[in-house]
């Protein structure tokens, strides 16, 4: 370390910000804070989430066959008129100039696209939601210059970003409360071992934790009245479920039984009475002692549990996960995943269909590895 070195080559910006990303924390100094490093990143949207979120899992049994969500994309011969629909999505696309996650914004017939982020922009952004009337955005980033992400929000133009959390360990999937006053998020505190879900006031004041448990709590989203918020938990490595809990905490209770599968990234209609979500419960067991490839499905529940449906039919190696709802609730968006041989190849992209999983479209004009989409909750 202290003998001179040769000159070295100027690295890409990509390099110098995996090593960035590589650094240790102060108290990272054994192997079981290494894993908890690790297990933090377990969900995020990008190129590292997703070779650490899917464990070996069982069959649930599935019901009647859902419609076949594979269609022409917009452009080929067949395809109708692209439906669109009201609103903007907003979703996460990889710069190809720096390797980070940007934020983006198009109209669901794929018109009027903007990128939220500079092109030369080292951060990561990840977990955006919308505010109520649509004319901001909360999302988590480690824009602050360490390898922690926190929650800022800014203007739905790009403008006037601002911090809320700002906190040493790793905060992720806000929420925005309905009435704007607070942001609901996960948060991994350096004095716990999982995920727990906390809510702060939107000027970063009288944060709170909510639901604190030997599980993994993660990806709360408020319902529109703001009375209950949904969330996913489970133990690590054993699947998770789907829960509601009152907006104090209080009153926790789980929607689904996934006996090991995983049911995931909860999104609440905008009437409040269903919850679309992910799940790879259809799967059957595998015996692969590797990660295996989860064929996620995009499903609907009532929120007292009752009456799950499954919307999509997929093909091998394809994955349909993080389901938005549009504001008038007649059209589900959801991240369109084709995985080439495992989680890292492959590409996403967007696409929409109606509430009964018919009429599914491609949002046109979206570059390759679009993914994470959020309907904003207003036309």
């Amino acid at each position: 370390m202290g003998l001179a070195r040769a000159p070295r080559r100027k690295r890409h910006p990509r390099h110098r910000r995996r090593n960035q990303q590589s650094r240790k924390r102060p108290g990272q100094i054994d192997d079981k804070r290494n894993q908890m490093h690790q297990s933090r990143t377990q969900w995020y949207y990008t190129r590292r989430i997703f070779a650490s979120v899917l464990c070996i899992l069982a069959l649930s049994a599935c019901g009647n066959t859902p419609p076949d969500i594979t269609g022409p994309t917009p452009g080929e011969p067949g395809a109708e008129a692209i439906p669109g629909g009201p609103g903007q999505i907003a979703y996460l696309k990889q710069n190809l100039q720096t390797g980070s996650f940007h934020l983006h914004i198009v109209d669901p017939d794929g018109k009027n696209p903007i990128n939220l982020n500079p092109i030369d922009d080292l951060a990561e952004y990840t977990g955006q939601s919308w505010s109520s009337d649509g004319q901001q955005l909360a999302f988590a980033s480690n824009r602050s210059g360490n390898a922690n992400f926190n929650i800022f929000v800014m203007n739905a133009d790009g403008s006037n970003i601002r911090s809320v959390v700002e906190d040493s360990g790793g905060d992720f999937a806000s929420s925005w409360s309905p009435d704007g006053q607070k942001i609901l998020f996960q948060a991994w505190r350096s004095d716990e071992t999982t995920w727990d879900i906390y809510v702060v006031n939107i000027n970063g004041s009288d944060e709170k934790v909510l639901i604190n448990t030997d599980m993994e709590e993660q990806l709360p989203v408020w319902s529109p009245d703001g009375t209950k918020f949904a969330y996913q938990a489970g133990h690590r490595g054993r699947g998770t479920d789907i829960y509601i809990a009152n907006a104090d905490g209080t009153g926790a209770m789980r929607l689904t039984d996934g006996n090991g599968t995983l049911h995931a990234a909860p999104a609440w209609s905008p009437d409040g009475t269903q919850i679309a979500f992910e799940s790879n419960r259809h799967q059957p067991p595998s015996t692969d002692t590797r990660t295996p490839l989860a064929q996620y499905e995009i499903y609907v529940i009532n929120r007292d549990g009752s009456n799950m449906r499954r919307l999509t039919s997929s093909q091998p190696l394809e994955a349909l996960r993080k389901p938005t709802w549009s504001p008038d609730g007649k059209q589900i968006a959801f991240e369109f995943h084709t995985y080439a041989t495992d989680l890292l190849s492959g590409f996403s992209t967007i696409k929409v269909m109606n509430i009964d999983g018919s009429n599914t479209y491609s949002i046109p004009n979206l570059p390759i590895g679009a993914r994470f989409p959020r309907w904003s909750p207003v036309p």
